[in-house]
């Protein structure tokens, strides 16, 4: 069954098949390209007189464009179903289950919202308790704090005759201490508990530039067009609520211009024909000309309309991840080092030689992934520089068999993987989650 489109998805599609520039809608409506745009990726609800323009431009009646409650319920099941991996759903009959129990579908929906934000806190949560130096230096800071403070009191309590010149010494240490073990806890809490109104939520511009991605499900079909131009990437950023850093602003500006740039390498159209000739990746890229990685870019931040959903890494020699796009069946950690026993860092030790693999994302429920990475140089290194290294990672589902998997991970805190000679750290997973991990008990 077609899942259900959105009311931003009906506008955009409508004025594709009307041949109509995102430029010229907004001007006849009387907005901004760049908020079209966030309607069309559905981060602007709209109604009222906006919707009843829109419609009139495009020649259509408002309610075609419009989503109903029913459709709102169908999307959310689908969603869910396809989402909650190892469960076999029906499909078929989810009209059904719409209709005869609409307030148990919406319970399922919400549900799994609630399962999908609390498994990406855990996630967050082990990240920063990992590797957050902020974190990590202000509990070093109270511990010390603790520390000094009760050797001053035992020095007071335990010594009777202890010089009056000795204790307004440790007493002032005492006082002292204390102001700064204070300060230091209301620096904390102020940090993970900020000011809905005044803070992103995001600790880092890289989890900002994330939640910008994330929030147009990886897809910019707009720039497939070439409709979105140099010109029109600062509204676009200025204007999104996700990006509030400078910096989270430079990596959007960074990632737009170099997809603008790949697009026009491979349009979508041609890229279209290639996967409907049945064409892998590297088929593809042999084809086309196009290099390796961009071809990997190119696949996984593409609009929607291709036959394969994929996901994609991007690290340097450190094992930091520059670009990520989690997928059905991959899971991307936000911060932090990932699992070692991805294929990307084994292909630094074989650089320009793109590897071919099967991996099973261990506590993913047991997807089968295809998965393509290879190592390249980002520098010129002719007149006798050292080569500098960077690691572009591709994976789909596999809907064949026959060939041999490996069990890999997320990262080490959340992995349940046992005997594992590559593990960092010990998980932070108890006996209480089953071997599925997380998502066993989702």
């Amino acid at each position: 069954m077609k899942k259900p489109s959105s009311v931003g998805s009906r506008i955009r599609e409508r004025r594709l098949f009307l041949g109509m520039r995102q430029t010229d809608l907004a001007k006849t409506i009387g907005i901004s390209p760049a908020y079209l745009n966030l309607i069309e990726h559905d981060r602007r609800r709209i109604a009222g007189k906006l919707l009843l323009d829109i419609a009139a431009a495009l020649k259509v009646e408002s309610a075609s464009l419009s989503e109903g409650a029913e459709a709102a319920l169908l999307n959310g099941l689908l969603q869910a179903g396809a989402e909650t991996l190892g469960t076999e759903v029906e499909q078929d009959r989810v009209e059904e289950f719409a209709g005869r129990f609409p307030g148990w579908a919406q319970l399922v929906i919400e549900l799994h919202k609630d399962v999908g934000g609390l498994r990406q806190a855990v996630q967050t949560l082990s990240d920063r308790l990992s590797h957050d130096p902020f974190l990590s230096d202000s509990l070093h800071e109270i511990l010390s704090s603790v520390a000094a403070i009760q050797s001053s009191a035992s020095i007071l309590v335990e010594s009777n005759n202890l010089e009056r010149e000795w204790q307004d010494r440790f007493q002032r240490n005492i006082f002292e201490d204390s102001a700064r073990l204070s300060q230091t806890s209301q620096s904390l809490v102020s940090y993970l508990d900020p000011d809905k109104e005044t803070e992103t939520g995001h600790a880092t511009p890289e989890e900002e530039f994330d939640s910008f991605l994330s929030a147009c499900n990886y897809q910019l079909s707009e720039m497939d067009r070439g409709v979105i131009k140099a010109s029109g990437y600062t509204e676009i950023i200025d204007t999104d609520g996700s990006l509030k850093s400078p910096a989270a602003k430079e990596l959007a500006l960074t990632f737009l211009e170099r997809y603008e740039d790949v697009e026009q390498k491979l349009p979508l159209q041609s890229l279209m024909k290639f996967e409907e000739q049945g064409m892998d990746p590297l088929q593809i890229a042999a084809t086309s000309g196009v290099s390796l990685p961009d071809l990997m870019f190119r696949l996984s931040f593409r609009s929607s309309g291709g036959s394969r959903e994929y996901g994609y890494v991007c690290s340097d020699a450190s094992g930091a991840l520059l670009m990520r796009r989690p997928s059905v069946g991959f899971s991307i950690p936000r911060t932090g080092q990932a699992c070692p026993l991805w294929p990307a860092f084994e292909a630094f030790s074989r650089p320009l030689v793109p590897q071919i693999s099967r991996i099973r994302q261990f506590g993913r429920d047991g997807v089968s992934l295809n998965c393509l990475s290879v190592a390249v140089p980002v520098n010129d290194f002719a007149s006798g520089q050292v080569p500098r290294y960077q690691a572009h990672m591709l994976v789909w589902r596999a809907t064949d068999l026959g060939r041999n998997e490996v069990n890999v991970g997320v990262n080490c805190r959340i992995c349940t993987l046992s005997d594992c000679a590559a593990r960092r750290e010990p998980s932070i997973l108890t006996d209480s989650f089953d071997s599925r991990g997380l998502s066993g008990n989702s």
